[in-house]
């Protein structure tokens, strides 16, 4: 389901809607959701990445690709193999096949599509908490797509974001935690002018999602998948 920006301030401020893995209607994070997402009118889309044995990054969640029936494992593999398989996932009845997309083919879905982009940093060769060596291509890449300053940075790994905030402190950058440590992240956030993102749940309420706003930071929500959810963090 989509994920949902609370943006701060008005009280005619409309919440952003971000396309999880690019959208629903496709194989995850390939091409076909993020076009799809696109066309559905997402103000983002946001996508995993990952990197291969050669260096490519690619759009993924997860370390392999056994979840939509490849075989292969990303971090140990190169991506000429990789983009051979042919992957499938049945979702809300339909059946899709597709095959992993490369983070350079989804910026340039963003760029045609007028879209921008959310991407979420999970642990990658290169790209973790103790070892930066595959940021520079990352950021290089955004920036030749014309998305420096508008795009979002998101990951859970502080070092991570640390290390990218120092070093590149022009880029949006977004913390990614769980919802019983949203409030507890509030001061780490405010000190470096970084937004956050939390999983829907009971820590989230009207009054942290202010502290935040008050602060001039965004709030970022996932996952949003019913009409009811949607109204309340909307409203917040």
């Amino acid at each position: 389901g989509p994920i949902l920006f609370i943006v701060a301030a008005t009280a005619f401020a409309q919440p952003k809607l971000v396309g999880h893995r690019g959208s629903y209607w496709g194989l995850e994070n390939s091409t076909e959701a993020f076009i799809n997402g696109a066309k559905k009118g997402y103000h983002y889309l946001e996508t995993d990445v990952k990197v291969t044995k050669d260096g490519v990054l690619v759009c993924c969640h997860n370390d392999d690709l056994t979840s939509w029936g490849g075989t292969l494992t990303i971090a140990s593999n190169n991506w000429e193999d990789l983009k051979a398989e042919e992957l499938t996932q049945t979702r809300g009845g339909v059946k899709y096949t597709g095959h992993l997309t490369s983070f350079e083919e989804y910026l340039d879905i963003c760029k045609e599509y007028n879209v921008l982009p959310l991407i979420e940093l999970k642990w990658a060769t290169g790209i973790n908490n103790s070892d930066y060596s595959n940021v520079p291509k990352l950021i290089q890449m955004i920036e030749e797509k014309g998305f420096r300053n508008n795009c979002f940075i998101f990951t859970s790994m502080k070092n991570c974001l640390n290390h990218i905030h120092q070093n590149y402190p022009d880029i949006p950058l977004m913390l990614l935690c769980y919802s019983e440590s949203f409030e507890s992240n509030l001061s780490w956030c405010i000190e470096r002018g970084i937004h956050i993102g939390s999983g829907i749940g009971a820590e989230i309420t009207k009054e942290g999602v202010k502290m935040y706003h008050d602060a001039g930071l965004l709030v970022d929500v996932w996952s949003i998948n019913t009409n009811n959810v949607y109204e309340t963090y909307g409203n917040y």
